[in-house]
């Protein structure tokens, strides 16, 4: 999960404190949080893991709440869903568009997770979402139209 890691530590004989320090693998990270969703969406997975991913992500009941669900179609406003991305600690952006971040150009929301590759691009009409789908984030190429249901995690 870390790169590296350096403890908070006291030195008394200096009166020294070494704040902790961490910097996180991003790739790493990027597994660790797919496979706590395909545990949600899937019956048959296997995960096979290294001791670093030990540390929890918190009560899967109050993960599995913090989820948002949107569908072509819904009745939902823009603010109310950027507002939600928000408290799933997604970042809004203008430019660098990475995990873990949102961006906002009119009507059109795209929102890039944490736990995967591909971003998805969210239309509003009005109140209502328009079309969902998932897109290249580094060319904006649309990859594939979502029809249903899609959860968005933390």
């Amino acid at each position: 999960y870390y790169d590296y890691y350096q403890p908070e530590a006291y030195v008394p004989a200096a009166d020294l404190y070494i704040e902790k320090e961490a910097t996180i693998n991003d790739e790493i990270d990027r597994l660790r949080l797919s496979a706590t969703r395909a545990l949600f969406e899937r019956r048959d997975v296997i995960v096979v893991a290294s001791v670093s991913c030990i540390y929890g992500l918190g009560d899967p009941d109050a993960y599995f709440g913090m989820l948002v669900f949107i569908e072509p179609g819904q009745q939902l406003r823009r603010e109310d869903f950027l507002q939600k991305l928000v408290e799933l600690q997604y970042e809004r952006v203008n430019v660098d568009f990475d995990r873990g971040t949102f961006r906002v150009r009119g009507d059109v929301v795209e929102v890039y997770p944490s736990y995967q590759d591909q971003a998805y691009r969210i239309e509003f009409w009005g109140d209502e979402i328009d079309s969902i789908a998932t897109i290249d984030p580094l060319l904006g190429e649309v990859l594939f139209k979502h029809d249903s249901r899609l959860p968005i995690y933390p």
